[in-house]
């Protein structure tokens, strides 16, 4: 499919029954004799690749907590080494590893590269490993691919950041589960967070508390609910003819 995809998929398709020379990561020592050699060399096959190893480690270990069956391990392992590998292709070799990790796993939940590729182009150089991992969620809940990423990729533009992307997630998973279709639910969260989000106004704007001036400057508002006078007036001599003072009766 991609180049560097390939690479990883013949490398991890030929491990050998001996790990490489820099030898057995020690964390590995919970899993039997064969499934640990096996694992290790599609560990060593990415990182010769470049690619992360310790989500791979961890992929391994928890599989044997799970108990699942070394050949099951085995394929969880080396399937996950190629997602990492077509991640890093779709999002780009200057990728985290939280990004390539959530690329992994929205890869793994049927989200196509090519919409990876989109969401990558949204914000070039943003990190975008909580956006991936929503999108995974999203799909999860069934809401449609298409949608999640078209609701992922607006919120990125309008530079949600990450607390509430996972926030706006939590808000659709809470729709879904009280009977909104889980599109819908996507659709009207990620537009509400999205129209709020591009209606914060600038820097330098009025301040909570403050209506604009005729001019467009910021005017506080005092206690009765009126516009306090503007700066300029404080101080300043009023123009109105002051009443005549009163002349004091002189005694005989």
């Amino acid at each position: 499919m991609f180049n560097s995809a390939r690479a990883i998929v013949f490398g991890v398709a030929l491990f050998g029954a001996v790990a490489s020379a820099q030898g057995v990561d020690p964390r590995l020592a919970k899993l039997d004799a064969r499934t640990r050699t096996s694992v290790a060399a599609i560990i060593d096959s990415a990182r010769a690749a470049g690619l992360p190893t310790s989500p791979l480690i961890d992929k391994a270990l928890e599989g044997a907590a799970k108990k699942a069956a070394g050949q099951q391990i085995i394929s969880a392992v080396r399937g996950f080494a190629v997602h990492l590998g077509e991640a890093r292709h779709a999002l780009g070799a200057k990728s985290s590893e939280g990004e390539l990790i959530g690329g992994a796993q929205a890869i793994r939940a049927g989200i196509p590269v090519q919409e990876l590729e989109r969401l990558r182009k949204v914000r070039p150089g943003v990190q975008i490993a909580a956006a991936l991992t929503v999108v995974s969620d999203l799909v999860a809940r069934e809401v449609p691919i298409d949608t999640a990423v078209a609701v992922v990729s607006a919120l990125v533009q309008v530079a949600a950041t990450d607390e509430q992307l996972l926030g706006v997630r939590a808000d659709i998973e809470t729709d879904i589960l009280g009977g909104r279709p889980p599109a819908v639910a996507a659709t009207t969260r990620g537009q509400a967070l999205e129209q709020t989000l591009a209606s914060v106004p600038p820097n330098g704007a009025t301040t909570p508390g403050t209506l604009p001036s005729p001019s467009g400057t910021s005017r506080g508002v005092d206690a009765s609910g009126g516009l306090k006078p503007p700066a300029s007036a404080v101080g300043r001599v009023s123009d109105a003819p002051k009443p005549p003072t009163p002349q004091r009766k002189r005694t005989p």
